[in-house]
């Protein structure tokens, strides 16, 4: 069995460990300096992983001047809470409905969802990806993704991952150090395997068109698993090539929090993707938990 321990290392300096640099205003762009062992020691060990199947990511492609997209969120988040620790939905802000105006103020895109939305062979909202079957061009209609989210929840994996997080507040704005363990347990991956590590966020309010509804112009709509940034850009960063069954590796990253971002509120969702960008496995774990 090999183990990769895995440290992301970055030309973007940070304020981990430069207390002296400028705080670093936009976050979605990897601005990690891999993991600060100097001042919070060793990363954690890992057990065998004792989870099995595949974990299901759901990706919808949403805007607030999309009045057809609230029910899909609503297929997306009902998905999520039949089957909990196992769907996990990702709300991506991007395309021309998710532009801003004087009647929908707040921008919700990003760079990562810009790059996501990119990636589709045909843009358009509401859509959606299930775990990326197909490739990152494939979409499914909303009506579709409970077929495919069924199907994928039977379906076998070979890597199982694990995740532990820990919060320190109290440095500069609050460094939240992330280690991510994966284990190919029922068989191996040919290939590059990617990491991606993501933030989340929920019980965000603002403007939302919603067909149907009185009013259709919804001014206190609540967004919940809204894509905010990530720590290793969109695509990931490639975490171990041609995995054999027994073959583990290991990512520690120091992330410099936020403030934007409401703690309480977030998640880090992590998403392992072969050289086709299909996803092999994915986790979320809610940060206040």
């Amino acid at each position: 069995m090999k183990l990769i321990r895995f440290l992301s290392i970055f030309v973007i300096t940070t304020c981990i460990l430069f207390p002296s640099c400028d705080i670093i205003e936009e976050p979605i762009i990897p601005f990690t300096e891999g993991y600060n062992v100097e001042l919070y020691g060793n990363p954690p060990v890992f057990q065998l992983a004792t989870t099995t199947g595949k974990n299901v990511l759901v990706e919808d492609f949403t805007a607030h001047q999309c009045g057809n997209c609230p029910p899909a969120a609503e297929i997306a988040e009902e998905l999520a809470v039949s089957n909990p620790d196992r769907v996990f939905p990702l709300a991506i802000h991007a395309g021309n409905l998710a532009i801003t105006n004087e009647s929908y103020p707040l921008d919700w895109t990003n760079e990562d969802g810009d790059l996501f939305w990119s990636q589709l062979d045909f843009q358009a909202n509401p859509l959606g990806r299930i775990n990326r079957k197909g490739g990152t061009g494939n979409f499914y209609s909303p009506s579709e993704w409970s077929a495919e989210v069924a199907s994928e929840l039977n379906s076998d994996s070979p890597l199982q991952l694990q995740i532990k997080t820990f919060w320190h507040p109290s440095a500069g704005q609050g460094h939240l150090n992330i280690h991510v363990n994966g284990q190919f347990t029922n068989g191996a991956l040919d290939g590059e395997c990617k990491l991606a590590i993501l933030f989340t966020e929920s019980h965000l309010i603002g403007d939302q068109l919603y067909y149907g509804n009185d009013p259709e112009h919804i001014t206190d709509y609540q967004f919940d698993h809204m894509l905010r940034g990530s720590v290793t850009g969109a695509e990931g960063l490639v975490v171990i090539d041609d995995a054999s069954q027994g073959d583990e590796f290991q990512s520690d990253f120091t992330f410099n929090w936020y403030p934007e971002w409401v703690f309480e509120n977030s998640s880090i969702l992590i998403i392992a993707s072969d050289e086709n960008g299909e996803v092999v496995n994915c986790l979320s774990h809610h940060l206040s938990e």
